[in-house]
């Protein structure tokens, strides 16, 4: 990303979740109040067309011709994960982590989220962003969310979550969602070694990544041309990707027992259907979730 600006991915993902709460209640995956107001420009005027009856196929109709399973995909994965999140809090869990929030906005449309310590981390010029516009819906963001500037790459995540408040004795929940795959693979093995020696046993990380193949030409996916193609062009390229065949021991070796590891194709399956949509989202976005072992 381009250091100064917000994180462009973010906001297409939050389009995405606009464009989504356009559908009829029937229909709709979820519910984001927050994501029109995240949005600037052309993709804001883009979401407010699709708020409009009769012309919101039309506006995911052209994401989809540009995007091949990209809009569908982000909004299957965003409830999946919805769920997910959702799930650890009833069990138990007592703190939430967004690396990377982007303009996520879980932390204030989730009722489960409302009532535990919550930690925004993302990089400076996307969350002072967010932050800005998220002043029009809330003159004070909610006691329990605290805002972390970090730059992956290069900062100590351990020292800036401590210094926040974050407990290492205390179960945490900790979503990676559209992250991974725009850091090297230092970067991120530097980042999960960090996450295994912060969190406490059972606690849960949640991330989404790229099929390894995708990226190295090994596996050929629907629509994978035109995407390649859009990457290329992005200023926010893809460079790292994970191989589903090993994730489970690659992930032992940081101190995570893998729980589920699944496509967007497969959620797609799972969710879709239960609305009566034939969408389909893809074999190279994948979603997994994994226990931070011990006792």
């Amino acid at each position: 990303m381009r250091h100064h600006q917000p994180s462009r991915t973010a906001e297409y993902m939050a389009l995405f979740r606009a464009v989504e709460n356009a559908e009829r209640p029937s229909r709709r995956l979820f519910e984001d109040p927050y994501a029109i107001p995240f949005l600037s420009g052309t993709l804001k005027a883009l979401a407010q067309m699709a708020q409009i009856s009769g012309i919101g196929r039309l506006v995911r109709t052209f994401l989809d011709l540009g995007w091949p399973y990209t809009r569908s995909s982000g909004v299957v994965r965003t409830r999946l994960i919805d769920d997910m999140v959702r799930d650890s809090i009833h069990a138990g869990t007592q703190q939430l982590v967004l690396l990377g929030a982007g303009f996520d906005s879980r932390a204030f449309r989730l009722d489960e989220t409302r009532d535990i310590r919550t930690f925004e981390v993302d990089h400076p010029a996307t969350q002072r962003a967010k932050r800005e516009r998220l002043k029009c819906l809330l003159e004070h963001p909610p006691a329990n969310v605290r805002f972390i500037e970090v730059d992956f790459e290069k900062d100590d995540l351990e020292s800036k979550l401590s210094e926040a408040g974050f407990d290492v004795k205390i179960p945490a929940v900790v979503l990676w969602e559209g992250v991974v795959s725009y850091l090297t693979e230092p970067a991120v093995n530097a980042n999960l070694v960090v996450l295994s020696r912060l969190l406490a046993p059972q606690s849960r990380l949640i991330f989404t990544y790229v099929h390894k193949g995708a990226l190295d030409g090994s596996v050929t996916f629907r629509g994978s041309r035109r995407w390649k193609s859009w990457v290329k062009r992005s200023d926010e390229p893809f460079l790292f990707g994970f191989d589903p065949a090993v994730l489970a021991n690659t992930v032992s070796r940081f101190g995570f027992q893998l729980e589920s590891d699944a496509s967007t194709a497969d959620a797609a399956k799972r969710y879709f259907s239960i609305n009566g949509r034939r969408e389909s989202g893809s074999e190279l976005y994948r979603v997994a979730s994994m226990m931070r072992a011990g006792a």
